[in-house]
């Protein structure tokens, strides 16, 4: 026991000899050999030079300390040997401050945590250009600042890929002038403490300068009050991010707009509240005179209230006569809901009008539509919401279906003007779904011969499914070459990142030209791999590495991969990349 004791104080000992004391000015290289490098003191990185950090490097704050960068870091860490940032034993600490407005700072694959105290951020940049990428930020009262107020030349500053968690304040802080990219982030528990900040926050304070980043491709959700923020408190005219494609949901509020403007496209809004508070809910909230948006394209369902509108505020949610093809609505605003029953797809309390052309409203019914809009013919206070003309929610399936005796189906493309993006083909055999694909044929295998089917085919799209087209084929190929898939098509791991591996056996001799493709959401091909088959009952296998025909890193999402030959589609299915 004695022995064992021993062995345990010295590999203590050993642990504390080995980490790096710093403090005062540094630069050159923190390396793994050096790693724990323990903050004793205020660090300063001087101008004109800089700090790299190895992959693996462990920073330990032994107190309330910062890091400030008058030069660069450069911390590069990797998937299987991130950086770390943080307090000792969650010690609150100042967290990374950039002030060299000139050479690009860089982290990636890093996790900055504990700086959770009243003035201090994760990362605040000071017009200085920095890129954050694969990094992993929480425990903060505001876990990224960028901020150029002073500047009238403002640096670039990015952040993708990351995971924002656990921040009493904002998650994401821009305040003026800045050029920001936020683009595939997780924005999540952010707003825990008690005042009202947004998950990401934009503020303008100065009438000479802007705040209009790209806000694109992020998931944020469940954070404790609003998705994204604009507040433009002294109503100034140009904060005007543009927010495309992202899924705002289960917050307090999805999108705040105090005295704000912006292009917001393609986003999906929903189920923005707190359950029976009638001060939550709104997917889209539009306050005071000055605030006006355009919005296009946009999903906004289930919130309490699709969109709010008060104090002077209106928006264009649809505007067919202004010569634009920008904003041609094309908005589903549908099933928003309040906590006692009522519809409210717009609740338009300001005096002024609103135009809201050319979207879907959860109804064909005029009278079911102006049930759920609330505006001056409810309240003459209220101003008009001019809504017609309006969509019928059309969901076109594919057209002209056929199918020949051995299993082989075709068809030709939906007709135009259906009112969500397409995103691939169901294919049914006997009411269970059988598999999908972006081309316009499929082969049914493993069918018995002289056996009669039910094959079903249908559109899908991001709202929702078209009707399913049936129709009879009877199996009669008989031709003992006929090419047979058993049934064992999978890739392992699913979800993976970023590798994995696609597996199928044959039954019998295979044709030529076998491929395994790889394709995305919108049917575009990522990838094609050769499979040489010429051997039956055995497995074959690729291993796909998360990469496209250029070797680049593809997004995280969902992927459809098929076994073909000849051009013929034999086996789809999909699979879910995760970054």
């Amino acid at each position: 026991m004695k022995k064992i004791l021993l062995s345990i104080c010295f590999i203590l000992i050993t642990i504390s000899v080995f980490a790096t004391d710093v403090s005062g000015n540094q630069s050159g290289v923190w390396n793994l050999a050096g790693s724990p490098y323990h903050i004793i003191g205020e660090i300063t990185i001087p101008t004109n030079e800089t700090l790299q950090i190895e992959a693996g490097v462990e920073v330990i704050a032994m107190g309330n300390y910062k890091i400030t960068a008058l030069g660069n870091i450069l911390a590069i860490g990797t998937f299987n040997d991130t950086i770390r940032f943080h307090g000792n034993n969650e010690l609150n600490w100042g967290g990374l401050r950039l002030e060299d407005e000139v050479t690009t700072s860089q982290f990636n694959y890093c996790r900055i945590s504990n700086t959770d105290d009243t003035n201090d951020y994760g990362i605040q940049s000071i017009n200085s250009p920095v890129t954050i990428n694969h990094s992993y930020l929480d425990d903060h009262q505001k876990a990224v600042s960028f901020s150029a107020l002073s500047s009238n030349d403002p640096s670039v500053m990015i952040i993708i890929n990351s995971k924002i968690a656990y921040v009493q304040k904002s998650g994401i802080t821009i305040t003026d002038n800045s050029i920001v990219l936020i683009d595939s982030c997780e924005v999540t528990r952010c707003g825990l403490g008690a005042q009202f900040y947004g998950a990401i926050q934009l503020s303008l304070q100065n009438n000479s300068h802007s705040c209009s980043p790209i806000i694109t491709n992020n998931y944020i959700h469940h954070n404790d009050k609003q998705g994204i923020t604009l507040a433009n408190l002294y109503g100034y005219d140009n904060m005007a991010p543009t927010v495309e494609n992202n899924e705002i949901s289960y917050n307090y509020t999805g999108i705040y707009l105090y005295v704000g403007k912006g292009y917001y496209a393609g986003n999906h809004i929903h189920h923005n509240f707190v359950e029976n508070n009638a001060d939550s809910g709104a997917g889209v909230m539009l306050y005071g005179n000055g605030a006006d948006a355009v919005f296009t394209h946009n999903e906004v369902n289930n919130n309490y209230t699709g969109f709010y509108l008060s104090n002077g505020a209106t928006a264009n949610i649809g505007d067919l006569n202004n010569g634009s093809s920008m904003d041609d609505g094309y908005n589903l605003i549908y099933d928003n809901e309040f906590y006692t029953g009522e519809i409210f797809s717009v609740y338009n309390a300001s005096a002024l009008d609103m135009i809201a052309e050319n979207n879907y409203w959860g109804s064909d019914d005029p009278e079911i539509i102006d049930i759920t809009i609330i505006d001056g013919n409810d309240n003459p206070a209220y101003g008009i919401v001019d809504y017609e003309p309006y969509l019928s929610h059309i969901l076109n399936p594919p057209q002209n279906p056929n199918a020949n005796s051995s299993g082989y189906i075709t068809w030709e493309e939906p007709e135009p003007g259906s009112t969500s993006p397409f995103l691939y083909y169901n294919v049914y055999l006997d009411g269970e779904l059988y598999g999908t694909t972006n081309e316009l044929f499929y082969q049914l295998v493993d069918l018995v011969y002289g056996q009669q089917y039910m094959v079903g085919l249908s559109a899908q799209y991001e709202a929702g499914e078209s009707v399913i087209l049936e129709f009879e084929l009877p199996y009669v190929n008989s031709d003992d070459n006929a090419i047979q898939i058993v049934n064992t098509l999978h890739n392992y791991p699913n979800p993976f990142n970023p590798n994995t591996t696609i597996s199928f056996n044959l039954t019998t001799e295979h044709m030529e030209n076998t491929e395994i493709v790889i394709y995305n959401l919108k049917g575009q091909k990522v990838k094609t791999f050769e499979c040489h088959t010429e051997l039956v009952e055995v497995q074959h296998s690729i291993t796909w590495d998360g990469t496209d025909e250029s070797n680049k890193p593809v997004s995280s999402g969902v992927y459809f991969y098929k076994l073909v030959s000849d051009g013929k589609n034999l086996a789809s299915k999909k699979m879910l990349l995760l970054k």
